[in-house]
């Protein structure tokens, strides 16, 4: 027996898209190696979220429900659509929507119950993508422990080790976002004075250029890149900083250990344990440790050839058929435990 796979999708944005981009990888692996198992649909919401819009995506997810239903992250609300009959799994990236609003205020609990506690309720199992995002969650909606499983992203296969020569006149520093979490005014602040250039991926307020304009910095930006751009990026690069001070997971540390570049990320979960033991560990709020580690990084062959080394052994737990396989090993026990 076929079982079907609907992938629900919340309504296409410019700029947001790395859950798709995770999930695209995912079905397309389940398309060509469990094509006899199960029969991957994508559905995507019509409208983005709002109040005046909430209820239309309910309509619309609960007439495009299948067998196996996969809310993939973003909008957990289309799960209440779904019947409990069926196969229910909801992806949760991060809590980040509940850390931006005060606890006891109406935004926060209505976020809280809309998008996190009744989702997780109706589910049959969520997935989270770290152990950080399984405890905020647990905290957030006093879900069972047993309920939530720790799937995490993947790197792309283009993702592959690129060699290099490290410029130690003027390194590169590859570093990606902007929102405040990214913590991009504390990396500017360890690297003034220093002889580096800062390639950033993101789109910048006139605030942080004038920041880094001020400071003197060498910086290059872009956005909206392609996939082969942004790879070309992490190629030309000597080294990726990403300090930040919240994640749900952290996928540019795995890509960038992934084409063997050294990395420095913060001393904080979930960072700490996607990098393993392939990247220099900072405190992310302590700009003199931020400035040390990639003064370590770009003064010391030997550390950055073991982190190197260190990185490219870590990506192989992050390549997409070991993360496929995790979820196809959870929609089987479901289908086991359902007796579809």
């Amino acid at each position: 027996m076929t079982y079907p796979i609907h992938y629900f999708y919340r309504h296409p944005h410019p700029i947001y898209f790395s859950i798709e981009k995770l999930f695209a990888g995912i079905s397309r692996q389940i398309r060509q190696e469990h094509a006899g198992e199960f029969a991957v649909q994508d559905v995507v919401l019509p409208y983005n979220t709002g109040a005046s819009t909430l209820l239309k995506n309910l309509r619309f997810a609960k007439r495009r429900q299948g067998m196996i239903n996969h809310v993939t992250g973003d909008v957990h609300y289309a799960l209440l659509a779904c019947s409990k009959r069926n196969i229910d799994v909801l992806t949760v990236h991060d809590c980040v929507l509940l850390h931006q609003y005060p606890a006891g205020t109406l935004r926060h609990s209505l976020l809280k119950w809309i998008l996190y506690v009744l989702p997780v309720r109706k589910a049959d199992v969520v997935t989270v993508i770290s152990g950080k995002t399984k405890e905020e969650l647990i905290r957030f909606t006093k879900c069972d422990p047993d309920k939530i499983r720790v799937i995490p992203n993947f790197v792309e296969a283009v993702f592959q080790p690129s060699p290099y020569i490290f410029n130690p006149q003027l390194p590169k520093i590859l570093f990606v976002g902007s929102t405040p979490n990214k913590n991009l005014q504390r990396l500017a602040e360890a690297v003034t004075g220093l002889d580096v250039h800062l390639d950033i991926v993101a789109i910048l307020t006139e605030e942080q250029r004038a920041m880094l304009n001020e400071r003197g910095i060498r910086y290059t930006v872009a956005s909206g890149l392609s996939p082969e751009a942004l790879l070309e990026k992490y190629h030309s690069c000597d080294l990726l900083a990403f300090p930040s001070t919240y994640e749900g997971f952290g996928l540019p540390i795995v890509e960038a250990q992934a084409v063997g570049r050294p990395v420095l990320t913060s001393s904080l979960s979930p960072m700490k344990e996607v990098a393993g033991e392939g990247a220099l560990l900072v405190d992310p709020y302590d700009v003199a440790s931020i400035r040390a580690g990639i003064l370590e990084i770009i003064q010391k062959d030997g550390v950055r050839n073991k982190l190197i080394a260190a990185g490219l052994s870590n990506v192989n737990r992050f390549r997409v058929e070991n993360i496929t396989a995790q979820y196809v090993d959870l929609y089987k026990e479901l289908i086991r435990r359902k007796a579809l």
